[in-house]
């Protein structure tokens, strides 16, 4: 107790606890943290104990709870009524600094409601080893409100309509109206008719019933969680066997402070849905470009179909012109959108004489090509609307509605009618391709009258003149003509039956065999005495076609990328093809780099022809790259340049230009296409600069003759391979100038004496007063011997890394200087002692040769006043006077020179 009553009278009380004070409002569930300051100024050993307590707003008079405790050994204590909570995690108390403690309470309950505070105490330890509080204060109180959570919960589902027309979507929406919704656990089940369709956990990942697991994988299903509150269930596609109650049930599991779980369920209204059958209303109109065309020309008819239900299936067909004759079906368009021509139109659906087109969702046209009088007649266009019924994938469509429409069409039919034409489904090919050429030819279909054709060439790069390639006689024979393509196993020709198409087949197509066709025919008359006469000559229309370059599908990765790599390090820069035009492309690669200068031209490094072959460029050259640069083919798409022992003048923006070259079929490599990759813009750095001397300040105290020893530490460095140089630098004192400094020593980064940034003035030799040491590679060391009143003054090391770069130059990458040592020298002082004992004889003089003197003068003194006194005894008794006497002072030394002599005069000695 006294102990104690001591020290609070010695150790002053500056312990604060600050906390600031507020209101707050929570909900059950909900997360309270608060933080408390405490701070104390002490220089004495104390431990802080901090505990957070709370008076509960039901309860004043129970006085406050214990929630947790921090104690003054480190020790986490709770209060009795919160051990299972600081157990499971739901109470913390966290030291966030060195003096702010932290309170966390997860999820909130009601009887957590109150005044909540800091209490933090001091302590002490007696020399008993026992601790005591020296003080304890409290911070300022927060208010706590915990609302209570109503675990009661409602449900509601909810959709735009309740009756729909099969075919149409439905979005079913169960809504949750509860308190905390997302950190409660709900599972949502969704039953149609007493059937289930889906069950959505607390993970929202959906079990869906055995009869919706079809229509889910095909994308007619959704079940998904929109949000904690909202639960989505979509149909794509209603069918009517999908009217019925639908309903949802949302089950609630609920842990309670025993660990049993609580299951508590509810259910939704029901909601009725109703899916009535499609009805449907198509209508059918055709229209045709024109009612009367002449032989030869196109017949198109336009059939528009007026339908919103269900797909369509779309058929043509033809009947004679007073309809009597039985109807041949022209093409027919299905469901999907697939083509079929019927069976007597299929060989010239195959030549492209007849064509169906959706032109839009509701409109198809049919197109005659090159009509024949046969073709005259009345065309019907049919289309029948369909539903789906069943289960996906297994649909059975039904026919729910069917309209037609007519259109009669007249063919102008002349005798003397001769028609020549040449089409070609691909006027454009690409090198290697092959393409077709017809030449359709419709003289009267008469035996008798034969025509002969001729297919010609006028090639691309010719001299103007049509040649003839091929010639089909009047009596059926083939016949070459003088002008070949490029290889005559890649021509070939033949007709149809009925001599009405003539077809001029080219494969892998070149270069040589791009330019203008021809066809050209002679229309003969057998006459009655055999000859033969020409009747007509009719030349087909010029067509051209150009043999083309594949079109590029080259593409070259081409995102940035900024990379930064030290000296001397590998710079690996990618070049990535992400496609190619065919598996047989070649490609010529080409690095190029781009300095910081803004205007200059970007400089080729080296080149990779497609063929291999290697070449530099001239900025490998100047720069001294071509030692250093390499390019590999990693793979086929994969290039890469690597710089090795990287220099700072490599540093730019580098980037790849790729050619990409083809064969084409006469065996001549071409270039097809060109592309660059993205920019790697690099930068070559020096290392980051890590150099760090020992700042701390010093004063030392030396002797005269004594020794100065002065440190200088390198606490961190940029690299491993670092050197440094060290000199050290004074600051004389007196100087009136601080940048009058003077070099004290001096060592190299070459571990060479005198070759640091600074020239000493003291010489070396083997009569100099510095001493240097290096005791590990980051200390260093330097001794002034036989020390000098001059030698004072504010010392400091100044140190410098340096680094060897690629070209093996060394370079000073950082300086630094350390903390300053303040040297004081103190002087000897000339004192009487000094003096004497530096001395021999000057000793022997003062010490030992006056006591004998005055050991004589003593005994003749004492002699002297003997008889003085007994000659005036008479005298005094006569004359009644006293007698005068001397005191001698008392003479005090130091014989062992520890002391300087004194002279002192003792109280009394002068009266």
């Amino acid at each position: 107790g006294c102990v104690l009553l001591f020290l609070n009278s010695m150790i002053p009380d500056s312990l604060t606890v600050m906390a600031t004070a507020q209101t707050l409002s929570k909900v059950e569930g909900d997360t309270l943290q608060l933080s408390c300051e405490v701070t104390r100024q002490t220089s004495q050993h104390t431990h802080v104990s901090v505990g957070w307590y709370l008076r509960p707003s039901d309860d004043p008079n129970s006085g406050p709870r214990d929630l947790v405790t921090l104690s003054r050994d480190f020790v986490l204590r709770p209060g009795g009524q919160y051990r299972q909570r600081l157990s499971s995690g739901d109470l913390r108390l966290d030291k966030t600094s060195a003096t702010s403690y932290r309170l966390t309470i997860y999820k909130l309950q009601p009887t957590d409601q109150g005044e909540f505070y800091c209490e933090a105490s001091e302590w002490i330890q007696d020399p008993d080893r026992s601790w005591y509080a020296m003080t304890r204060k409290e911070s300022e109180k927060t208010s706590i409100k915990v609302q209570p959570t109503d675990r009661d919960f409602s449900i509601q589902v909810t959709t735009e309509r309740r009756a729909y027309t099969a075919g149409e979507p439905l979005e079913l929406r169960c809504t949750i109206d509860a308190q905390n919704v997302p950190e409660r656990f709900f599972s949502v089940s969704w039953v149609f008719s007493s059937s289930p369709v889906a069950v959505i956990g607390p993970s929202a990942v959906p079990v869906l019933g055995p009869n919706y697991l079809e229509r889910e994988a095909t994308g007619l299903l959704t079940v998904r969680k929109e949000s904690p509150s909202v639960h989505l269930l979509k149909l794509q596609r209603l069918l009517p066997e999908d009217s019925g109650k639908y309903i949802c049930r949302v089950t609630e599991r609920e842990k309670t402070l025993t660990g049993d779980f609580i299951d508590r369920s509810k259910r939704s209204r029901n909601v009725q849905i109703t899916v009535t059958p499609l009805r449907s209303n198509i209508t059918v109109s055709l229209s045709s470009n024109t009612s009367e065309i002449m032989e030869g020309e196109t017949v198109q008819l336009t059939c528009v179909v007026s339908s919103t239900v269900g797909p369509l299936s779309v058929s043509w067909q033809w009947t004679d012109k007073e309809g009597a004759g039985p109807a041949v079906n022209v093409a027919s368009v299905d469901r999907e959108g697939m083509v079929t021509p019927g069976p007597t139109f299929r060989e010239r659906s195959t030549f492209g004489e007849i064509r169906v087109e959706r032109v839009r969702p509701d409109t198809f046209t049919l197109f005659l090509y090159n009509a024949f009088p046969t073709d005259e007649g009345q065309y019907r266009c049919s289309a029948t609307e369909w539903s789906p019924s069943g289960t996906a994938p297994d649909w059975i469509w039904q026919q729910i509605g069917e309209d037609s429409a007519t259109k009669t069409v007249t063919v102008k039919s002349v005798e003397s009618f001769f028609f020549v034409s040449a089409s070609s489904r691909t006027p454009s090919v690409t090198f290697g391709d092959s393409f077709d050429l017809q030449c359709i030819v419709k003289p009267r279909h008469n035996p008798n009258v034969p025509a002969a054709v001729t297919w010609r060439f006028l090639p691309a790069e010719g001299d103007g003149e049509f040649r003839d390639l091929v010639t089909f006689t009047r009596d059926g024979t083939l016949q070459w003509g003088d002008q070949l393509l490029g290889l005559g196993t890649r021509t070939t020709v033949d007709r149809t039956p009925t001599n009405t198409n003539f077809r001029l087949s080219i494969t892998r197509a070149g270069r040589k065999e791009a330019g203008t066709y021809q066809c050209a025919a002679l229309l003969y008359r057998k006459n009655y005495d055999g000859t033969w006469s020409t009747v007509a000559n009719r030349t087909s229309n010029p067509l051209g076609i150009s043999v083309l370059q594949p079109v590029s599908k080259l593409k070259v990765h081409k995102s940035n990328q900024s990379l930064q790599f030290l000296e001397d390090s590998r710079v690996r820069v990618n070049c990535s093809i992400t496609s190619q035009t065919s598996p047989d492309s070649q490609h010529a690669v080409l690095w190029y780099a781009r300095k910081a200068e803004v205007g200059e031209p970007d400089e080729l490094l080296l080149k990779i022809e497609h063929s291999g072959a290697f070449e530099y460029g001239a900025y490998a050259e100047e720069e001294r790259l071509r030692s250093r640069v390499q390019s590999e083919r990693l793979s086929p798409r994969l290039y890469g340049l690597t710089l090795h022992r990287a220099e700072t003048s490599d540093s730019g923006t580098y980037y790849c230009l790729v050619e990409e070259w083809l064969m084409d079929p006469d065996g001549l490599w071409y270039r097809l296409a060109q592309d660059s990759s993205g920019f790697t813009h690099v930068a070559v750095r020096q290392p980051v600069v890590k150099l760090q001397v020992e700042e701390a300040e010093s004063n030392i105290t030396v002797p005269e003759d004594g020794s100065i020893r002065l440190g200088c530490s390198i606490l961190s460095q940029s690299s491993k391979d670092s050197r440094f140089s060290v000199s050290w630098y004074v600051y004389r004192l007196g100087q009136e100038e601080e940048d009058e400094q003077e070099c004290v020593f001096s060592i190299g980064h070459d571990a060479v004496f005198g070759n640091g940034n600074c020239s000493p003035t003291e010489e070396p030799g083997p009569n100099s007063r510095l001493q240097f040491e290096r005791a590990t590679s980051e200390l260093y060391s330097l001794t002034i011997q036989k020390a000098r009143s001059r030698d004072a003054g504010n010392y400091y090391c100044h140190v410098e890394e340096w680094l060897l770069n690629p070209r093996n130059a060394w370079y000073r990458l950082a300086t630094n200087n350390s903390g300053v040592t303040i040297v004081n020298v103190m002087e000897q002082v000339s004192t009487l002692q000094s003096v004497v004992c530096s001395n021999d004889s000057l000793f022997y003089f003062v010490f030992f040769y006056p006591f004998p003197i005055f050991g004589i003068l003593l005994i003749a003194v004492l002699l002297v006043r003997y008889k003085t006194r007994s000659s005036s005894k008479n005298q005094d008794g006569k004359n009644g006077a006293p007698l005068l006497w001397i005191k001698e002072p008392h003479l005090s030394y130091s014989p062992t020179c520890l002391d300087p002599p004194a002279l002192s005069l003792h109280p009394g000695s002068v009266e």
